[in-house]
């Protein structure tokens, strides 16, 4: 057999050495989620003065009221609320409210 009909066969994962390709090794994506800990966790509950202050937020179609500790359009970055604690949500269409 000739030397190109050698190439030719040769498999396109196989190295000239020989060896097999490998991919290189990818990253792990990261999580919005934090790792879970062994702390105490933070209890949520339906609040309706939250949820009444996500109504009055929704109906003025602004962000922020003052009976909420936290209040966003879209949801709520889980990172900035306390992880030792009670804390009431609300939430009216893509309106949130929570207080803690």
């Amino acid at each position: 057999m000739s030397t190109a009909a050698t190439a030719a066969t040769a498999k396109p994962t196989e190295e000239p050495t020989g060896k097999a390709h490998t991919k290189p090794a990818t990253k792990p994506k990261p999580s919005a989620t934090p790792p879970p800990t062994d702390a105490p966790t933070t209890s949520w509950y339906t609040s309706p003065a939250a949820t009444d202050a996500a109504r009055r937020m929704s109906a003025a179609g602004t962000v922020g009221d003052p009976a909420c500790t936290l209040s966003a359009v879209g949801r709520p970055d889980p990172a900035l609320v306390p992880r030792e604690s009670r804390i009431g949500i609300g939430h009216h269409g893509t309106y949130w409210c929570l207080v803690w």
